[in-house]
This record gives C-alpha cells, structure tokens and sequence, in this order.
C-alpha cells in the first residue's frame, strides 16, 4: 500500500509512515479469527494451518525483501491449493481488514488512491484491487451445483431442507426450511417462533434415508429458552421423532409385506424387527449430543461467539458431524437492551445499524460457505402507520429496521390463529393451540400462509378435518 499525493507523486509507503520494521511486523500476529474477514476465507485459510497473519508473513518474507510480490502471491496459492487470483483476493481481503482497524498491510499490492493522508475529499480511504473479476451467472450456478454434489457426496444424505413435520408449512415454502439461506421468523411472545425453531434443530438430526439432512444443529441462546426448561421439551421432541421413525418403518415393512402376498409370492419370510430399520446411532440421546447450545448474555459475547463459529463448523466437519441448521434466538435480544440503555446517543443507533449489516452479510456467507439454514428468530415492535392524510395508527412490524429486512433471503411471520379469524372462531375446541406462519419474503416461493399445531409431540399439521371446519366456519362469518 502506498500514499499518492494530489500530483499523483509517490509519498511513502504505510511501513516507513508508521516506521514499522519488516521484523515488527511479524511480531504482530493478529488472529485471522479476529478480523472482519468472510467465513469463506476464514475456512479456507484455517483448512491449511493459517491462523494468524503472522502465518501468512512468514510464507511471504523472502518476496517481501526482493520486493517481487508475485512471487509471494503464487507460494501462498500453492500453499492454500487455489489459484493466484484467488490468492491474491484473500490477500487483499486481509490487507482492507488490517487498513481498516489501522494496522500495516502484509503486502504492497493495493493502491490507496488520495489525499497524501491516505483518504479521499470525503475521508475515506478508497482501495482497488485488480483482481475483482465479475462472473457470469451460468458460472455461478456451476459453482453452487458443484457445491451442492461435494456436500452430498459427504453425506449419506440429498434433502436440500430440513422438514417442519408440519405438511401445509412444508409445502408453502417447498418442502421446508432451505439450506444456505438466512431465514427469520418473526412474531409475538408465545407464538411458537422457539417450539418452531425447536421443532427443526432435532429434525436436523433425522437419517438421509427418511427424508432428513442427517446432520447437527447450533443454538446461540440469547433470551436463555434453550438452557433451562428448554432442554425436557428437546427431550419429549426426540423421544417423538425415534417413535414416529420407528413407526414409519414398521408401517413400510408390512406395506411390503402385504404387496408381496398380493402377488402371490407367498408368506413372507422376513423376520427383520422395525428397531433394525432404523440406524443403532438415532435414538433421542444421540439427537441431543447434535444440538449444540452457546448461552450468551450481551452484544458483545454474542457477536463474539457468531464470529468465532467457521472454527468450531469446520472442526465438525472433519468429525463426520457437519452442522446442518444455525439457530439464533434470538437476535433482536441483546440488541435492543443494548439501545434502549443508549437511546439517546445517535452514534450508538448508527453503530448497532452498521452492526446489524456486517452481522446479516456474515451469516448469509455462513450459510452458502457451509451449507446449512441460518435460523434468526426477531421480535416484533410498534410502527406508526400514516395514510395518504397523514393519519394514521401503530402496526406490528418485526424489530431491527430496514436495513435488516432487506437482508434477509426469506421472512415469515408466526402468529396467533384467532388474530386471523374475525370473532375468534374455534372449531374442534382447539383453535387457540393453532398458529399460521405467513411467508411475506421469498425469493423463490410465492407469499401464503399455512397453519400448524403445537402439540405435546412438536409441530404438526392440522388434520384435515379441522381445516375443513375452519374453512366452513369462516365462509358462514362472510355470508
């Protein structure tokens, strides 16, 4: 990196502005876990030993005397196993990361274009890297197939969503909940946003050979729903699942059985027990050994341990244990403590906006590195509503603003079903058990509403029965 002047005149580079020595340098080891770097390149660097920059310095020393950067781009890109513009992107991305807590670059292949500070008119640092090469989108999707067949073969599982147990829910959003997506659910306290959520990291635990991702699930625990009580209903959920598995391979064992003496083939002779359908590992202790739970009680712990999770991701996967689902609950929590003690200083409302951004970017890059869904559970609060005339009441709009909604790849909103059916209608008797989840942000799945049970087993759909009851019920209403 290097300061240009207004005459475009070469002033100095950061080394010599700071007087920092080549030997100082490489006394500062900062961890690579510590910079505001991609969880692709984390993993990508961590995968080959690099942990901090010093690592990657010392790869580099010999170039950095001759002053030959190449050189030291294409030993790093032999190293790491990728190519020398990937390379040098990680480098680059290294170096930014260093400029911005103020800290010398490990190479002198960026350009600072500006004042003879290093800054622009409106003093900000601009940086080029000639290595920002556009892709194409066939190139793009080559590359998340390719991705998607790699995780595939290194699983004994294909399902590309984790199910809900709740058909009309599966359904309305493709067969459920995606892998290397963000999604939130959003909704008012004892709507069933955690039950839901619940719900879904034990069947991350399900065999690929019924239907299920067969991998792990973490939990960052913010409100403390998952630390304490929260561990029987995970309990009571496993215990259902081995019983609805075990029930359903019984069930496909006498379907065969009676297909087979339907085409005369005679007795059957098969004295398999249904427990030997099912894997010895899947029983409901081995589902909870998968869920992984992170109690967090600040910002700052729980930005900390989100930052920190490439490490612990890769290190199930080389365990034969890939994570498969990332629950956050949630993450409105610590944020909104945090601003209400603060409210009013604007900086701290500019900060947790900023905050906010960086964290949707990482967890979107999370999800697509690893492969997995990206839970994020919010809250909701009031929004003054005007019309044309300026009128207008408050309306119930999940927590976190703009900026965050727009990050998000799908949004759905978990709410009562009696706040949808004038009068509270209740056929069956059980109407206040109900809940609808409405998908109001898809990029890939038309906007509906579905409606579910929480029962003593988990989530499950409404009999179908119930819906015709409800749906006569709210025609009677309209007539």
């Amino acid at each position: 990196i290097k300061y240009y002047g207004d005459n475009d005149e070469e002033m100095t580079t950061v080394a010599e502005a700071i007087n920092i020595t080549q030997t100082q340098q490489k006394l500062l080891s900062i961890p690579l876990l510590s910079l505001p770097l991609r969880p692709s390149t984390l993993t990508a660097l961590l995968r080959r030993g690099f942990a901090t920059t010093g690592d990657i310095m010392i790869n580099n020393t010999n170039t950095m005397k001759t002053g030959n950067d190449d050189g030291g781009i294409e030993n790093l890109a032999e190293e790491l196993g990728c190519s020398v513009s990937q390379s040098a992107d990680y480098v680059h991305e290294i170096n930014d990361a260093l400029y911005s807590i103020g800290l010398p670059p490990l190479t002198a292949n960026t350009t600072i274009v500006g004042r003879t500070d290093g800054t622009t008119k409106n003093n900000n640092p601009t940086l080029r890297s000639t290595n920002n090469i556009p892709a194409t989108a066939a190139s793009l999707l080559r590359s998340k197939l390719n991705s998607h067949m790699q995780q595939n073969s290194n699983s004994s599982s294909t399902a590309r969503q984790i199910v809900s147990f709740s058909q009309p829910l599966d359904m309305l959003l493709g067969g459920g909940f995606a892998l290397s997506e963000l999604t939130e659910i959003a909704g008012l306290p004892g709507s069933g946003k955690t039950q839901l959520a619940m719900q879904l990291c034990v069947d991350a635990r399900l065999p690929g050979k019924y239907g299920g991702v067969e991998g792990c699930a973490v939990v960052i625990d913010a409100e403390g729903s998952w630390s304490g009580a929260g561990v029987d209903r995970l309990w009571s959920l496993a215990g259902a699942l081995v019983d609805h598995v075990k029930s359903s391979a019984l069930r496909k064992m006498e379907a065969n059985k009676a297909k087979e003496m339907a085409n005369g083939g005679g007795a059957n002779t098969d004295t398999t027990a249904p427990e030997e359908l099912v894997p010895t590992w899947f029983t409901p202790e081995s589902i909870l050994d998968g869920i992984h739970i992170f109690r967090v009680h600040d910002e700052s712990e729980q930005t900390c341990t989100l930052y920190n999770l490439p490490q612990f991701f890769q290190d199930q996967e080389e365990k034969g244990k890939p994570v498969k689902i990332l629950v956050i609950d949630s993450l409105a929590f610590h944020y909104r403590v945090a601003s209400s003690i603060n409210s009013s200083n604007k900086g701290n409302f500019l900060s947790t906006t900023t905050s906010l951004t960086r964290m949707a970017a990482f967890l979107q890059e999370l999800a697509s590195e690893f492969d997995l869904a990206v839970l994020a559970l919010n809250h909701l609060t009031n929004k003054l509503d005007k019309d044309s005339t300026g009128a207008g009441g408050m309306k119930l709009v999940p927590a976190l603003g703009e900026s965050w909604a727009h990050s998000v790849t799908s949004r759905l909103m978990v709410d009562f079903y009696h706040r949808h059916v004038p009068n509270g209608a209740s056929p069956g008797g059980v109407m206040g058990e109900v809940r609808t989840c409405s998908l109001i942000k898809s990029p890939h799945k038309p906007n509906g509403t579905a409606c579910f049970m929480i029962t003593e087993k988990g989530i499950r759909g409404l009999p179908p029965q119930f819906i015709q009851q409800a749906e006569e019920a709210k025609r009677a209403r309209l007539n």
